[in-house]
Protein backbone atom coordinates (compact mmCIF):
# COMPACT_ATOMS: atom_id res chain seq x y z
CA UNK A 1 0.00 0.00 0.00
CA UNK A 2 1.37 3.77 -0.97
CA UNK A 3 1.96 5.19 1.81
CA UNK A 4 3.60 8.50 0.74
CA UNK A 5 0.60 10.02 -1.36
CA UNK A 6 2.04 12.01 -3.28
CA UNK A 7 5.17 11.64 -2.76
CA UNK A 8 5.23 13.38 0.47
CA UNK A 9 5.74 10.55 3.75
CA UNK A 10 3.83 10.38 5.98
CA UNK A 11 4.96 11.80 9.88
CA UNK A 12 6.03 8.86 12.75
CA UNK A 13 5.97 9.82 16.19
CA UNK A 14 8.72 11.09 17.90
CA UNK A 15 9.52 12.55 21.65
CA UNK A 16 9.44 16.22 21.71
CA UNK A 17 11.94 18.54 24.27
CA UNK A 18 8.72 18.89 26.57
CA UNK A 19 8.92 14.59 26.81
CA UNK A 20 5.68 14.22 24.87
CA UNK A 21 5.37 11.93 22.02
CA UNK A 22 4.63 14.23 18.80
CA UNK A 23 4.46 13.85 14.90
CA UNK A 24 8.34 14.04 13.14
CA UNK A 25 8.27 14.57 9.55
CA UNK A 26 10.81 13.94 7.03
CA UNK A 27 11.14 16.51 4.60
CA UNK A 28 14.19 17.32 2.00
CA UNK A 29 14.48 21.14 0.88
CA UNK A 30 16.56 21.92 -2.23
CA UNK A 31 18.34 22.00 -4.82
CA UNK A 32 15.98 24.20 -6.24
CA UNK A 33 13.91 26.66 -4.07
CA UNK A 34 13.79 30.54 -4.60
CA UNK A 35 16.26 32.31 -2.55
CA UNK A 36 17.75 29.41 -1.31
CA UNK A 37 21.84 28.74 -1.43
CA UNK A 38 22.62 27.07 -5.03
CA UNK A 39 23.07 23.48 -4.85
CA UNK A 40 21.81 22.78 -1.12
CA UNK A 41 20.22 19.90 -0.24
CA UNK A 42 18.81 19.98 3.51
CA UNK A 43 17.55 17.05 5.15
CA UNK A 44 14.97 18.08 7.96
CA UNK A 45 13.28 16.09 11.02
CA UNK A 46 10.35 18.09 11.44
CA UNK A 47 8.09 18.45 15.08
CA UNK A 48 5.63 20.84 13.50
CA UNK A 49 7.58 23.31 11.82
CA UNK A 50 10.30 23.51 14.23
CA UNK A 51 13.97 21.35 12.71
CA UNK A 52 14.61 19.21 15.36
CA UNK A 53 17.65 17.27 13.47
CA UNK A 54 19.17 18.55 9.71
CA UNK A 55 21.56 17.21 7.96
CA UNK A 56 22.98 19.43 4.69
CA UNK A 57 24.54 17.95 1.62
CA UNK A 58 25.86 19.53 -2.22
CA UNK A 59 24.64 18.39 -5.41
CA UNK A 60 27.10 17.31 -6.84
CA UNK A 61 29.35 17.83 -4.91
CA UNK A 62 29.82 21.42 -6.58
CA UNK A 63 33.35 21.46 -7.70
CA UNK A 64 35.06 25.03 -7.90
CA UNK A 65 38.45 25.89 -8.64
CA UNK A 66 40.38 27.67 -6.25
CA UNK A 67 41.08 30.81 -8.60
CA UNK A 68 37.52 31.59 -9.42
CA UNK A 69 36.70 35.22 -8.43
CA UNK A 70 33.35 36.80 -8.36
CA UNK A 71 32.13 40.54 -8.05
CA UNK A 72 30.32 42.68 -5.23
CA UNK A 73 27.05 41.59 -7.58
CA UNK A 74 26.60 38.42 -5.79
CA UNK A 75 26.78 39.53 -2.44
CA UNK A 76 24.29 42.07 -3.76
CA UNK A 77 22.17 39.03 -5.10
CA UNK A 78 22.38 37.33 -1.47
CA UNK A 79 20.81 40.65 0.11
CA UNK A 80 18.27 40.81 -2.20
CA UNK A 81 17.14 37.10 -1.51
CA UNK A 82 17.24 37.94 2.33
CA UNK A 83 15.18 41.03 1.63
CA UNK A 84 12.37 39.09 -0.29
CA UNK A 85 12.77 36.29 2.41
CA UNK A 86 11.79 39.26 5.19
CA UNK A 87 8.47 39.79 3.00
CA UNK A 88 10.05 43.63 2.07
CA UNK A 89 9.11 42.71 -2.03
CA UNK A 90 9.98 46.07 -3.04
CA UNK A 91 13.67 46.82 -1.33
CA UNK A 92 14.16 43.21 -2.90
CA UNK A 93 13.47 44.12 -6.35
CA UNK A 94 15.82 47.47 -5.83
CA UNK A 95 18.86 45.49 -4.89
CA UNK A 96 18.15 42.88 -7.46
CA UNK A 97 18.08 46.09 -10.14
CA UNK A 98 21.54 47.11 -8.47
CA UNK A 99 22.94 43.71 -8.96
CA UNK A 100 22.32 44.10 -13.08
CA UNK A 101 23.11 47.77 -12.73
CA UNK A 102 26.81 46.34 -10.94
CA UNK A 103 27.27 43.97 -13.51
CA UNK A 104 27.41 46.64 -16.52
CA UNK A 105 30.90 47.64 -17.22
CA UNK A 106 31.68 51.27 -16.77
CA UNK A 107 28.46 51.87 -15.00
CA UNK A 108 28.78 53.80 -11.70
CA UNK A 109 25.19 54.18 -10.80
CA UNK A 110 25.44 50.91 -9.00
CA UNK A 111 27.20 52.79 -5.62
CA UNK A 112 24.91 55.46 -5.15
CA UNK A 113 22.17 53.51 -5.62
CA UNK A 114 23.14 50.64 -3.01
CA UNK A 115 23.83 53.30 -0.60
CA UNK A 116 20.36 54.71 -0.70
CA UNK A 117 19.43 51.24 -0.41
CA UNK A 118 21.79 50.58 2.74
CA UNK A 119 20.18 53.92 4.25
CA UNK A 120 16.54 52.76 3.46
CA UNK A 121 17.40 49.31 5.05
CA UNK A 122 18.80 50.73 8.28
CA UNK A 123 15.59 53.67 8.98
CA UNK A 124 13.53 50.48 9.00
CA UNK A 125 12.40 49.89 12.25
CA UNK A 126 10.23 46.86 11.10
CA UNK A 127 13.07 44.99 9.47
CA UNK A 128 15.02 45.84 12.79
CA UNK A 129 12.21 44.38 14.79
CA UNK A 130 11.80 41.38 12.98
CA UNK A 131 15.64 39.93 12.54
CA UNK A 132 17.20 41.10 16.06
CA UNK A 133 18.19 38.82 18.31
CA UNK A 134 17.51 35.90 15.44
CA UNK A 135 20.18 33.00 15.57
CA UNK A 136 23.01 35.31 17.64
CA UNK A 137 26.28 33.98 17.38
CA UNK A 138 29.41 35.14 19.26
CA UNK A 139 33.25 35.21 18.84
CA UNK A 140 33.21 31.72 19.76
CA UNK A 141 30.20 30.35 18.64
CA UNK A 142 30.74 31.76 14.71
CA UNK A 143 34.97 30.40 15.25
CA UNK A 144 33.77 26.41 16.64
CA UNK A 145 31.10 26.43 13.55
CA UNK A 146 34.14 27.21 11.16
CA UNK A 147 32.06 30.44 10.19
CA UNK A 148 33.89 34.11 8.80
CA UNK A 149 34.23 36.79 11.49
CA UNK A 150 31.49 38.58 10.08
CA UNK A 151 28.93 35.95 10.88
CA UNK A 152 29.46 37.23 14.40
CA UNK A 153 25.89 38.76 15.70
CA UNK A 154 22.29 38.07 14.53
CA UNK A 155 20.79 38.28 11.52
CA UNK A 156 20.27 42.00 11.32
CA UNK A 157 24.35 42.13 11.89
CA UNK A 158 24.60 40.05 9.30
CA UNK A 159 22.23 41.67 6.97
CA UNK A 160 23.68 45.28 7.55
CA UNK A 161 27.71 43.89 7.13
CA UNK A 162 26.33 42.28 3.57
CA UNK A 163 25.53 45.85 2.92
CA UNK A 164 28.39 47.44 4.28
CA UNK A 165 30.67 44.30 2.03
CA UNK A 166 28.76 45.48 -1.24
CA UNK A 167 29.24 49.00 -0.58
CA UNK A 168 32.45 48.66 -0.30
CA UNK A 169 32.87 46.51 -3.41
CA UNK A 170 30.83 48.58 -5.83
CA UNK A 171 33.18 51.22 -4.72
CA UNK A 172 36.46 49.45 -5.50
CA UNK A 173 35.24 48.49 -8.98
CA UNK A 174 34.03 51.99 -9.42
CA UNK A 175 37.89 53.03 -8.27
CA UNK A 176 39.63 51.08 -11.10
CA UNK A 177 40.30 47.99 -8.31
CA UNK A 178 38.98 44.77 -9.93
CA UNK A 179 36.00 44.96 -6.85
CA UNK A 180 36.67 41.05 -7.24
CA UNK A 181 36.59 38.87 -4.14
CA UNK A 182 38.62 35.00 -3.78
CA UNK A 183 35.88 32.49 -3.37
CA UNK A 184 36.92 30.91 -0.86
CA UNK A 185 37.07 34.01 1.40
CA UNK A 186 33.23 33.46 1.04
CA UNK A 187 32.96 29.96 0.97
CA UNK A 188 31.27 27.39 3.46
CA UNK A 189 30.97 23.86 3.88
CA UNK A 190 27.76 21.79 4.07
CA UNK A 191 28.94 20.45 7.67
CA UNK A 192 28.06 24.39 9.43
CA UNK A 193 24.68 24.45 8.38
CA UNK A 194 22.45 22.45 10.07
CA UNK A 195 23.37 23.10 13.56
CA UNK A 196 22.65 26.63 12.26
CA UNK A 197 19.04 26.10 11.54
CA UNK A 198 18.58 22.95 14.04
CA UNK A 199 15.54 24.47 16.55
CA UNK A 200 14.22 27.05 14.46
CA UNK A 201 10.89 26.67 12.30
CA UNK A 202 11.44 26.72 8.57
CA UNK A 203 10.53 30.71 8.03
CA UNK A 204 13.03 31.57 10.45
CA UNK A 205 15.78 29.17 9.51
CA UNK A 206 15.78 30.32 5.46
CA UNK A 207 16.77 34.08 6.99
CA UNK A 208 19.57 33.02 8.94
CA UNK A 209 21.00 30.82 6.02
CA UNK A 210 20.59 34.22 3.41
CA UNK A 211 22.32 35.99 6.66
CA UNK A 212 25.25 34.11 6.13
CA UNK A 213 25.78 35.42 2.58
CA UNK A 214 27.24 32.29 1.18
CA UNK A 215 29.00 32.50 -2.11
CA UNK A 216 29.84 29.18 -2.38
CA UNK A 217 29.30 26.29 -0.67
CA UNK A 218 32.14 22.84 -0.57
CA UNK A 219 30.89 19.26 0.52
CA UNK A 220 31.88 18.79 4.47
CA UNK A 221 33.72 16.10 5.86
CA UNK A 222 31.08 13.82 6.49
CA UNK A 223 29.65 13.94 2.87
CA UNK A 224 33.38 12.97 1.55
CA UNK A 225 33.39 10.02 4.17
CA UNK A 226 29.93 9.16 2.64
CA UNK A 227 30.46 9.46 -1.19
CA UNK A 228 33.98 7.62 -0.62
CA UNK A 229 32.95 4.91 2.11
Amino acid sequence: MEMSPGGIPLAEGGEDRDGLEMDVLQVRFGPVLPHWPAGLVLRCSLQGDVIVEAQAELVDGAARQEDDVIGPARGIDNIASLLALTGWDDAAAEARRIRDTALEPGDGAAGSDLERLRRRVRRSWTLRWSLRGVRRLSDEGAHARGLPADAVGDTYDRLIGMLDRAVAGVAATAAGDTGRTNVADRTLSTDHLAPLVTGLDLATARLVLASLDVHELVAGQAEHEVSHG
